[in-house]
Order: C-alpha cells, then sequence, then structure tokens
C-alpha cells in the first residue's frame, strides 16, 4: 500500500483540484494523509466537502504552522504503507495510476531508495560563492555555495528513464518507508524547510548505499500558486532558511560532493 502525505496551508481556492487529481488518478489500495499546517481559511472545509463522500481512505492532522519540514514529518511518522509519496498543495496530478508508475524503479531495482516526479540533480561547490564564511542568513538572495548540475527532468528525459542522481527534489516524491525509518525521516534541523531531502539523500548515499532519480509523470504545477506563503514572491523568511540550511549541506557534505556526482540512465520497459 502507498501512503500519500500532503501538506495545505492556506490552499482553499485550490485545493479542491488537487484532491481530485489525487483521488481520480491513484491506484488503490492507498492512505491520504492530510496535514493542514496552520491553516486559517477554509481548507478544512474543502478536505471534507471533497473527500466526505467518497472511499478514500484517509486521515486529518493539524499542525501549529510548523512548515514543510515538520508538517511532513508529521504525515511521514503517521503512514503505514510500504512507499509514501510526499505532494505539495500546489501539485494537480494528472496521470492516471501515477503512484504505480512511480513504484516501476522500485520493481526493476533493488538498490532504489527514493523516485521523484520533478527534478534529479547533483551538487557541486561553488568557490566563487560570496557567501562562503558568512555568518549572516540573508532575506534577498539565494545562497550559492553548492550549486545544481547535471538536472533530469520531463523536459530532458525519455519517459521510460529513470535518471539517477545524488538527489531529488520533492514532490511527487516516492520513498520507501523502512529505509526511511532507518534514517530517522526528514532532519528538523532544515526547518522550516528547505534542503532537507537534499540531506536525506545524501545520509541516504553514506548509509544505505542507494539511489535516488527521477521518473517523471505528468502533472501541472504553477509557480504563480506559490509554495512561500506569498503568492508570486520569494518570502524573506524562505531566503533566510535556505541560507542556513544550504550551510549546514554544505559543513555535512563537503567532502562527498564529487563522490556523489552521479549520472546514471536506467531504461524501464
Amino acid at each position: 500500500m502507498h501512503s500519500i502525505i500532503l501538506t495545505v496551508h492556506n490552499k482553499d481556492w485550490l485545493l479542491e483540484k488537487v484532491l481530485e487529481g489525487i483521488y481520480y488518478n491513484t491506484r488503490t489500495p492507498y492512505e491520504l494523509i492530510i496535514v493542514l499546517d496552520g491553516c486559517s481559511d477554509n481548507s478544512e472545509r474543502v478536505v471534507w466537502d471533497t473527500l466526505l463522500s467518497t472511499p478514500v481512505e484517509w486521515k486529518l492532522l493539524h499542525a501549529p504552522d510548523v512548515y514543510e519540514t515538520k508538517a511532513n514529518n508529521l504525515g511521514l511518522k503517521s503512514a503505514s504503507g510500504d512507499k509514501v509519496i510526499i505532494i505539495q498543495d500546489d501539485i494537480i496530478v494528472n496521470e492516471k495510476d501515477w503512484n504505480i508508475r512511480l513504484e516501476k524503479p522500485f520493481k526493476a531495482f533493488d538498490d532504489v531508495f527514493a523516485v521523484t516526479a520533478r527534478t534529479a540533480h547533483n551538487y557541486v561547490f561553488n568557490p566563487d560563492s560570496p557567501y562562503i564564511g558568512m555568518k549572516e542568513d540573508i532575506d534577498t538572495d539565494w545562497c550559492n555555495i553548492v550549486e545544481p548540475c547535471d538536472e533530469a527532468n520531463q523536459s530532458n528525459m525519455p519517459r521510460d528513464v529513470f535518471a539517477v542522481r545524488a538527489t531529488v527534489n520533492r514532490g511527487p516524491l516516492m520513498i520507501n518507508l523502512e529505509d526511511l525509518k532507518e534514517l530517522n525521516y526528514l532532519d528538523e534541523a532544515f526547518s522550516p524547510q528547505d534542503m532537507d531531502e537534499h540531506d536525506l539523500m545524501f545520509r541516504m548515499r553514506k548509509k544505505l548505499g542507494k539511489v535516488c532519480g527521477c521518473y517523471w509523470i505528468d502533472f501541472v504545477s504553477d509557480p504563480s500558486w506559490g509554495g512561500t506563503r506569498k503568492t508570486g514572491q520569494t518570502a524573506p523568511w524562505l531566503y533566510k532558511a535556505q541560507h542556513k540550511n544550504c550551510k549546514i549541506f554544505y559543513e555535512r557534505n563537503a567532502d562527498v560532493l564529487e563522490e556523489y556526482r552521479i549520472i546514471e540512465h536506467r531504461e524501464l520497459s
């Protein structure tokens, strides 16, 4: 069984379409775990109105505005499926049986930890970054001490190629739950959010020696729908969080960035 973790923050204007995308396109059996994170709008009412009369197995959890890292962990720790899927409240799934497709690399290869439908990439150290050694976490720009490269996504990968890279972006993001438990979930040192999934993938590589990659599905996630609490703009708090977390990530992984630069294209029928 699959456990789908959907974290929601004030998306009552979009949430019905998000839930319908899951309901109409996910093959059973699955459970849907919805985490309402500090919602002050009608998101909870939309959930009840959309799902109450459906046969979907779902549960509703509440968090006091803890943001993505902790909200995702809350849902992940409530999951009972063998695979968990993290999906955000600004993603509309358009592909029938998308969860079965995401699981195909797990069934084809015995070393898979996580599969994203979004983007997989490697990281490299940027020696020209102006933020090296800076203690301040600024709120006006992204930190570029490490930079993504070798990106694989829907725009450049054939549909039936599992593109293995060092790390993946959520979501939709499927993870083996038993492996995730062994790694003790997302590290909340990265709270409120950002870089936590990349830290997880590097911890996985070090401890379990498995792989992650991209195997895309059809979904819509318009940037204007926003994930930064202020539609259409990057919130200053997110810049600051990313600076903090980029530094933590680099401190932990500077010694393996080159070693973990992986490019594999595994064909699936």
